[in-house]
């Protein structure tokens, strides 16, 4: 399904590597879509449960991080499968920029979609394991797809610094210190 990207990632330094070919049946297994079913809060809290990142002693830092886990953390624990968007460093940048306050809810959900990243899929449980079955392999030129990672990593960043320079500022938007001050909560149409 998303071979090249997958020859991409294969290469993640400038040294060959291996991409796997697998096929997964989710039939029968509990699948939460974080993409379609939940809004980016969500996402966002599951995120900064499972990755690190400083916080630089930054106030608003600590208590966004701390609310947002508080508020929106879904209950995915139970679930054989997450299905969200990608967790690279590219993305991982955007979120950080909401929590330190830097960009609206509204920019980090039209960031999430700059370079074509496409989404994760996230095996979570011995059931889901049980049904993906691997295909095959193929080798993988470093020198051919190290570079289209490096660029597809470039372009995503690229995009957002120019989405951001020409993005009007809009006194409507949602930042995270308005959802602190509000103390909004999941249901809140506003973040929809």
């Amino acid at each position: 399904m998303y071979r090249k990207l997958a020859k991409e990632w294969a290469c993640t330094e400038n040294l060959e590597g291996y991409a796997n070919q697998y096929q997964l049946d989710m039939r029968n297994l509990s699948i939460l879509n974080l993409t379609n079913d939940y809004h980016m809060l969500n996402w966002l809290a599951i995120l900064l449960e499972n990755r690190s990142f400083e916080l630089n002693n930054d106030e608003l830092m600590v208590q966004a991080k701390q609310y947002i886990l508080d508020t929106f953390l879904p209950d995915y624990r139970n679930y054989d499968v997450i299905i969200g968007y990608r967790a690279d460093d590219s993305y991982f940048q955007f979120a950080k920029d909401f929590i330190q306050g830097t960009i609206s809810l509204k920019t980090l959900g039209e960031a999430m979609r700059l370079g074509k990243l496409d989404e994760q899929i996230i095996l979570k449980s011995e059931k889901a394991f049980q049904t993906i079955k691997f295909v095959g392999y193929e080798k993988v030129d470093h020198k051919a797809y190290f570079s289209r990672r490096v660029q597809r990593d470039n372009k995503a960043r690229s995009e957002y610094r120019t989405y951001l320079k020409n993005k009007k500022f809009d006194k409507n938007d949602i930042y995270i210190i308005d959802i602190l001050r509000e103390e909004m909560k999941n249901d809140d149409q506003r973040l929809q």
